[in-house]
This record gives C-alpha cells, sequence and structure tokens, in this order.
C-alpha cells in the first residue's frame, strides 16, 4: 500500500464533518485504486491505514471492504488480515484489447452458416439470405472473461482460427480477417442474466448477472461489415473510454446590451425628466 497521510481526524479532536462516511463511498475508492495500482495487487490491507488514506471511520472502511470480500476482489480471514486478491481487466468500449497491457486470446467455439433476419439486413445494409456466425470466447490470465457472437456476410470466407492464440484487436480483426481498413464503431452497454449454457462457458451460477454490449463494426469509408454481441463476468472486466475534448472552445456568453426600445425609452424619460426633482405638469391658466 501507499503511505498514508500522518494524522487522523481523530487524533486532532474532529468529527465525521468532512469525512468519507459512506461505505459506498470508501468501497469505489479503495476498488479505484486496486485497479490504478495505488493499492499493490495482493497488498495486505489494514484497517487503520484506509481510515487514514479515505478519511473514513472504521465502520465504514469494514463495510466497504466486506462488499469487495463479496465480489471477492478482497479476500478476509480472521486473525490473517484483509488482502487483495485480483484486479479485474480493463477492455477498451469499442475493442476486444485490454487497456492495463493485459494480453486477450480468443477461442472459436462455434462457426456456421445460418438464416438471415431483418435485424441483420438492416444493421449490416446486406441482402443475404444466410449469414455467418462465429462464436468466440475471450480469454485472458488463463481464463474465459467473455464470449461473442458475431455475425457478417458470407463473402467473406477467411478461417477466424487462423487468429487464434494471437493478441487481439478490432483493428487487427478488420485487417487481417475481413481485409478491410478500419473504421468506426456503434456501442450498445447493458446487463443481463447468465443462461445455463452461457453461464457454464463463463463458469458461474446460471442467472448471474452478465455485462452485455452490441456493437456494429464499420469500414474506414463507412461501410457495416459485422454486428457482435458480447457477453463478460462483470466480476472480471470494466469497460473503458478515453474522451478527448481539448479542441473544444468555449467561451462566456457575453452580457446582452440593452434592446433599441429600451434605451430610447431610457433616453426619452431623462430628457423629459427634471434632474432637479419631479416632472411638475402646467396648471391651467
Amino acid at each position: 500500500m501507499t503511505t498514508p497521510p500522518p494524522f487522523h481526524p481523530r487524533s486532532r479532536g474532529g468529527s465525521a464533518r468532512g469525512r468519507q462516511v459512506s461505505s459506498r463511498r470508501v468501497r469505489d475508492l479503495i476498488l479505484a485504486s486496486i485497479r490504478n495500482g495505488t493499492i499493490d495487487i495482493d497488498a495486505q490491507l489494514v484497517e487503520e491505514d484506509l481510515m487514514i488514506m479515505f478519511n473514513s471511520s472504521r465502520g465504514s472502511v469494514r463495510a466497504a471492504l466486506n462488499e469487495l470480500s463479496e465480489t471477492g476482489v478482497v479476500i478476509r480471514r480472521p486473525r490473517v488480515g484483509t488482502r487483495v486478491n485480483r484486479r479485474d481487466l480493463g477492455v477498451a468500449l469499442d475493442d476486444i484489447s485490454a487497456t492495463g497491457g493485459e494480453l486477450v486470446h480468443i477461442q472459436v467455439t462455434d462457426q456456421c452458416i445460418v438464416p438471415t433476419f431483418p435485424l441483420i439486413r438492416e444493421r449490416l445494409q446486406i441482402d443475404d439470405d444466410v449469414v455467418r456466425l462465429v462464436e468466440n470466447s475471450f480469454i485472458a490470465n488463463d481464463e474465459i472473461i467473455g464470449m461473442r457472437s458475431a455475425y457478417f456476410s458470407p463473402r467473406f470466407n477467411a478461417d477466424p482460427n487462423d487468429l487464434r492464440d494471437k493478441p487481439m484487436s478490432m483493428a487487427r480483426t478488420l485487417a487481417e480477417f475481413f481485409g478491410v481498413a478500419p473504421g468506426g464503431a456503434s456501442v450498445s452497454i447493458g446487463a443481463e442474466r447468465a443462461d445455463e449454457r452461457t453461464a457454464r462457458l463463463l463458469d458461474v451460477r446460471p442467472g448471474e448477472t452478465l455485462l452485455s454490449r452490441e456493437i456494429l463494426y464499420t469500414t474506414a469509408d463507412g461501410t457495416p461489415v459485422e454486428i457482435v454481441f458480447d457477453r463478460f463476468r462483470a466480476d472480471r472486466i470494466r469497460f473503458e473510454s478515453q474522451i478527448d475534448n481539448s479542441d473544444v472552445t468555449w467561451c462566456a456568453e457575453p452580457e446582452q446590451a440593452p434592446a433599441p426600445e429600451e434605451s430610447l425609452c431610457t433616453n426619452e424619460i431623462s430628457q423629459e425628466s427634471d434632474p432637479e426633482g419631479p416632472v411638475r405638469l402646467a396648471q391651467p391658466g
């Protein structure tokens, strides 16, 4: 672990005001610290150190660690202590590749030709009566972390096994398998329950929540080439994306000048007004 600050609010007679009293917030901070390496993998977690690090109470830290223990992020053992068990894998939002340098491989589990249907025709902009289906497993750290069902036109007849056991990215897949220049991707993220077959493949309980992802990949000229449906273990991966808004120029709106009508009205009033006092009406002669 990193060295915590040298003081705790209680040592100065402080109260809970301004502290991370919510176990949910403490859990978020611990998990983020594990993900980015501020807390080392396999590190021993000491409640007092975490109280100081996150300016929190013992109850909130303990509740946060219990929640992380239930999801397998940490392991808690009586009279032994708490240590980090694992760190989930960051996967690019629109890609297969991991964001932290870990390698993701694929294993082909099924491939066949199936009748097409309206969704595929519309999304891929094709008129084929049949479509090619390839199912893959995603493997990282010798563990299956997800699976993919990919649909594309049968005119792409390369063998997906040629990509087996190679570190994967969609740019490489589009270039080497489809033979096209990589373009953009349209992504939709959701969650779903694992059916029995998926649960067996991913080694989870049937009904467990999975992260789901639908992506439409296009070529450099915008032509749709493949639509995929992914399911990942929610306790093993997280989706990540980098957004750069540095080219956006923002300026505060200038103060609005009075409308011409308002200016005229103001001027007329000032001209008709007596600077020495109120306007006096003429009396009858």
